[in-house]
């Protein structure tokens, strides 16, 4: 007898097709029938009439590593539809932890890190953990570049030697032998921002050779971004690596237009043979951590170099001149302190960085090192400067999928971070399929599903075919929208009803069943 039977929906397949109304019949969480040869008896039957039956929603960019763990219900996505979370991005994962640098690789995370054991050493370690806990969605995991360079060299801003270069492909190959499912880079944070393209080449080419991708935080997604998607093509052809470009944006008002450009790259790229596609958060807003604020010469020594600059009266005085002249894609006065560590500068969140110097009559620049040094480098920010007819633009894109940049949070956290990790899924759902139009509810529900799933190379993921993995999400296509604000963002998403993983009910009625149905994903192309 079939486990569950999912009667009455207006079921979207994740491929694209016309959506039609069918039933749907899981066993060993698997999908096993749909339409006519579903209607066998099945031991569960949920009535799904009125609502919209997809594929689970695979959030092809997160950094749900370093939350996981503590938010192993994985709320703020799941409440939104997503069974499948993509973490490792930027350059960022929780391994390769090596003894004589675990304490650079803490420093390189300390803005997300939520309380980690690091009690691991390599990504099988890692995994293993995660892979104990109460998951209530699947994780597949990347392997970030920053943190394998800080394995081998900490924060040395110089070219590696030749046996530097070989301990970073094995620790590489290690992550990648272990189930991870490519290489990420993140060229605007140190280390990743100390390397050379040759340097990134030579790692992408250990993951092309197992069949895994390149992901990148490309080094600008402002003045440079041109130059910078350029770079990041010609790792991918280069080194025979499918790419990824995270979070496609263009920031700050002087490079409006540009995604224009930018994605016409990608289309060329693709016409001359790179398998090169895109992900994008729909929000006007980047949320990263304060210190990207500062120019990479400042941050090129980790947490220590950068409060000893602070500390130094001359050095402080031309870090402040040029972070006010514009060191990074972000403009100062659209900076908004998003979350802040329990202590003397926890109101300090969600309010705009100038409105907190002016009520102290300081100069900006000295509210963003003080802050920066108190807390030592553990606070986020929010910043505004993307353009509503860019996020459309790249929207779009038949190539680009829906990815959250985002976090597993919980209402009881406190700080204002982005209402990405609550409300992205919804949001395109909501406002630019019903309310907007902006994309077709066909084209929407494959960006969320089949494109990343083909982008991973999982292709039993992102589908209703038999045979699929039975990650499944029911919504109600007049009520979903996301709730969660830049004001008040820890708000779940209206409208999912239920959601299956591997076969299992995790939220039915809109609400956590408690049920533990996720797993670790591993690659193994």
């Amino acid at each position: 007898m079939n486990e569950l039977r999912l009667t009455g929906a207006v079921v979207v397949d994740g491929a694209g097709a016309p959506r039609r109304r069918a039933d749907v019949a899981v066993r060993d969480g698997r999908v096993v029938a749909v339409g006519d040869e579903a209607g066998a008896p099945a031991a569960r039957t949920i009535d799904l009439d009125g609502l919209v039956l997809t594929p689970g929603f695979i959030d092809l960019h997160t950094h749900v590593d370093f939350t996981l763990p503590r938010y192993p219900r994985a709320a703020s996505m799941v409440r939104q539809g997503v069974t499948t979370l993509v973490a490792g991005n930027c350059g960022f994962s929780p391994f390769p932890v090596a003894d004589d640098h675990r304490g650079d690789l803490r420093d390189l995370s300390a803005f997300i890190d939520a309380g980690l054991s690091w009690d691991w050493h390599d990504a099988e370690g890692y995994l293993a953990e995660v892979d104990a806990q109460p998951l209530a969605c699947n994780l597949v995991q990347l392997v970030g570049h920053g943190s394998v360079r800080v394995a081998v060299m900490g924060f040395e801003a110089r070219e590696p030697t030749r046996d530097e270069l070989d301990r970073m492909r094995a620790h590489v190959d290690t992550a990648l032998r272990a189930g991870a499912c490519g290489l990420s880079t993140g060229l605007v944070y140190a280390p990743g921002s100390h390397a050379g393209t040759d340097e990134i080449v030579a790692l992408a080419r250990v993951a092309a050779a197992r069949g895994r991708f390149y992901a990148s935080h490309i080094r600008s997604e402002g003045d440079g971004s041109i130059e910078a998607v350029a770079e990041a093509l010609t790792i991918g052809a280069r080194a025979g690596a499918a790419v990824e470009l995270s979070h496609h944006k263009a920031m700050g008002r002087d490079n409006w237009g540009k995604v224009h450009r930018t994605l016409a790259m990608i289309d060329a790229a693709r016409d001359g043979g790179l398998d090169v596609a895109a992900d994008q958060y729909p929000y006007l807003a980047a949320s990263t951590t304060l210190s990207n604020l500062l120019p990479a010469w400042a941050r090129n020594d980790g947490l220590d170099g950068m409060l000893a600059i602070f500390d130094d009266p001359q050095r402080r005085a031309a870090l402040a001149d040029e972070v006010r002249s514009g060191a990074s894609d972000y403009d100062l006065d659209q900076v908004m302190v998003a979350s802040v560590p329990d202590g003397a500068n926890a109101d300090a969140a969600g309010r705009m960085l100038v409105d907190i110097a002016a009520a102290d009559a300081a100069d900006p620049t000295d509210t963003l090192f003080q802050l920066l040094a108190e807390e030592r480098d553990r606070v986020q920010m929010v910043v505004f400067g993307m353009d509503e007819d860019d996020v459309r633009t790249v929207m779009t894109h038949p190539y680009v999928a829906v990815a959250s940049d985002g976090w597993t949070l919980d209402p009881s956290e406190g700080g204002t971070p982005h209402p990405r990790s609550y409300g992205t899924f919804a949001r395109v759902l909501g406002r630019y399929v019903r309310d907007e139009g902006v994309l077709q509810l066909e084209e929407a529900v494959r960006k969320m599903t089949s494109l990343p799933a083909a982008r991973l190379g999982m292709d039993d993921l992102g589908a209703i075919r038999l045979g699929a993995r039975a990650d499944l999400v029911a919504f109600d296509p007049q009520r979903v929208r996301d709730r969660a604000t830049f004001e008040d963002p820890h708000r779940f998403a209206d409208g999912v009803e239920l959601v299956v993983v591997g076969g299992q009910v995790v939220i039915a009625g809109g609400r956590d069943t408690g049920v533990d149905a996720g797993a670790v994903l591993r690659s193994t192309t």
